[in-house]
């Protein structure tokens, strides 16, 4: 299992990422001045760290590949690898108030709503007084069903979510969320949009996955390793072709 999941990286990185597009993320300069201190929430391969001074930036992942990967692509920048926040106890290992900017790109659609309200929890301790989260998620869209269908058959995440459900789940910790654009690119529907914490009480809240993941994920599943499945057993066809 492991050698699939490291092709799947290796797609990510060599191919998706490249798809993503230059409007995904433009609008962080909206956002970013030189001197704000930035955490890469799910920083993945590291591809973002392009976007911010290397003196302000770092970039968290719970996968130590990936931290690997990206300290040998982007020497310059900082990678540290953290644990996976499960209970109340859980820490991001930074100390309160110690960023002005946590930036979340394509992250919170694999996370569920419970592990999500713990996340939230950490960023209002991690922000200072005028920090804010800004982020890009795939969002489901009403009427927008092939993108639906298309996001969540090539997609490993289970939960990308309508728009004011995500909005749900920031509110229910105590965080008002301005909507900033939609993209579209690579057949997803991309929701950008900052979040700042407000001081109120916070809320339960329980999500799920959204019908259209109920329904395709069987799909998504066969797609993800089967592919992956023929293509060795092609290789295996030629070389044992070769050899004999």
């Amino acid at each position: 299992m492991s050698v699939l999941v490291k092709m799947e990286t290796f797609v990510y990185k060599n191919i998706v990422v490249h798809m993503q597009g230059n409007q995904t993320f433009k609008f962080v300069d909206d956002y970013y001045k030189k001197g704000d201190r930035v955490l890469d929430f799910g920083c993945g391969v590291g591809t973002n760290s392009t976007l911010f001074h290397h003196d302000d930036y770092i970039g968290v992942e719970v996968d130590e590949s990936r931290v690997l990967s990206s300290r040998l692509k982007y020497p310059i920048n900082k990678f540290e690898k953290i644990p996976f926040i499960s209970t109340l106890n859980d820490k991001i290992p930074f100390g309160d108030n110690s960023f002005d900017i946590i930036f979340i790109s394509l992250c919170l659609h694999h996370i569920d709503s419970d592990t999500c309200k713990l996340l939230f929890k950490e960023f209002s301790r991690l922000l200072n007084e005028n920090g804010k989260i800004i982020g890009v998620e795939p969002c489901v869209l009403s009427k927008k069903y092939f993108s639906n269908v298309i996001m969540n058959v090539i997609d490993a995440g289970d939960y990308i979510l309508p728009i004011e459900e995500y909005k749900q789940i920031y509110s229910s910790e105590a965080f008002d969320v301005e909507d900033v654009n939609i993209v579209k690119t690579a057949g997803y529907h991309l929701w950008q949009y900052s979040a700042k914490p407000n001081g109120n009480e916070v809320s339960k809240y329980t999500g799920s996955m959204t019908n259209y993941r109920y329904l395709i994920r069987p799909i998504h599943l066969v797609l993800l390793y089967g592919k992956w499945v023929a293509l060795l057993f092609l290789f295996y066809l030629i070389i044992n072709q070769i050899v004999n």
